[in-house]
């Protein structure tokens, strides 16, 4: 039977290990992951989670980690940074006849690239502890199934959740990524959490476009732009169109705006790296792709998940939220009569918008 001593100096290794597998942090938590459960309940009743019905399906088994693995002793958290480049953000928002899209999603799908880490990361831990006989038996994780990835994050002193409701870091801020190992072994768990450094700070609260973030800690997934230009399959409500902006996939007001995030750092990952000039693209561009190109494009990308017509349609409304452009007008006029009922909708609103500018 190994004693702690070995526990606790193979932990340590397992930091190493990590950082040279590639990850900026890692830490250990402990199983006792279910501090937020009530809360998550409530949210879930509220129907704070719009269609995404598996978040319901899964919220019994989210923080019990014998229900990922049986016999899950500990959890490893890694960190690992995806901003791409040094950008004036605001200014991109700003500029209405370009492209915004989620920063996260400028290269390569993050969960392929985690994926492959964390599993190189356990073959690295698994080949010192055969030398010494022991069982090591895992899963990795990168949102594949119902983790509370930040409540783990917290207990593994990787930073503590802000009133975005992301997990934000002091020295990091808060755009990277994050993923787990969920693992049998008896490793030495972090037991300093991170203070929260938030304090009286709103600023993620008053900025966001639709008050998705409704208090402090609370994110209304059916008023948030992701969730309508990503999760949605349908029309996105009238409501909301206008206050979308030029963002074409996802939102990351919240976390520009965020101080903490002087402090972060642009990713070394090659596969974070934009792809196709994605962070200078006209709505244009965007709306005059075709399917193949789309499909070629986002090869490999999280974008491609939403499918084309998702793409042209969202396209559809921030262009209808350009200042008024007869070139734009169109444009928009080649997709009146698609076949899609969803882009057709889009474009019948987007070209009245654009006529009402004039």
């Amino acid at each position: 039977m190994l004693d702690k001593t070995y526990w606790h100096d193979f932990s340590k290794k397992v930091v190493l290990i990590g950082k040279e597998i590639g990850f900026n942090d890692v830490g250990i938590s402990d199983i006792e992951i279910n501090q937020n459960q009530d809360l998550y309940s409530k949210w879930i009743e509220k129907n704070n989670h719009g269609s995404m019905s598996y978040l319901k399906d899964h919220q019994q088994i989210k923080f019990d980690p014998n229900n990922i693995l049986h016999g899950t002793q500990s959890i490893i958290s890694t960190r690992i940074d995806y901003l791409p480049l040094n950008e004036n953000l605001i200014e991109l928002l700003n500029k209405k006849d370009q492209a915004y899209i989620a920063r996260y999603a400028m290269g390569r799908d993050y969960h392929k690239t985690l994926k492959q880490k964390l599993k190189k990361f356990a073959a690295a831990m698994e080949k010192i502890l055969l030398k010494d006989n022991i069982t090591f038996e895992y899963r990795v994780i990168t949102d594949s199934a119902p983790s509370p990835e930040i409540e783990i994050a917290e207990k593994a002193g990787l930073g503590w959740r802000g009133k975005n409701t992301l997990l934000l870091n002091k020295k990091n801020g808060s755009w990277f990524f994050l993923g787990e190992i969920y693992t049998n072994l008896p490793l030495a768990a972090n037991h300093i959490k991170s203070k929260n450094h938030c304090g009286s700070c709103k600023a993620c609260i008053d900025i966001c476009p639709t008050g998705a973030i409704e208090e402090p800690y609370h994110l209304n997934a059916t008023k948030c732009i992701s969730y309508w230009t990503i999760e949605h399959k349908g029309p996105i409500p009238l409501e909301f169109r206008q206050k979308m902006g030029n963002r074409i996939y996802g939102c990351d007001d919240c976390q520009i705006i965020c101080p903490w995030n002087k402090f972060a750092k642009t990713s070394s990952e090659i596969d974070f790296f934009v792809r196709h000039k994605l962070n200078k693209i006209s709505l244009i561009d965007c709306f005059n792709l075709d399917r193949d190109t789309f499909n070629d494009y986002f090869s490999g990308s999280a974008i491609r998940r939403i499918g084309y017509e998702k793409w042209i349609s969202n396209v559809a409304i921030a262009l209808g939220n350009a200042e008024y452009s007869p070139q734009i007008i169109t444009c928009l006029k080649q997709r009146e009569n698609d076949p899609s009922a969803l882009i057709k909708e889009h474009v019948s609103w987007a070209i009245s918008e654009q006529v009402s500018k004039n």
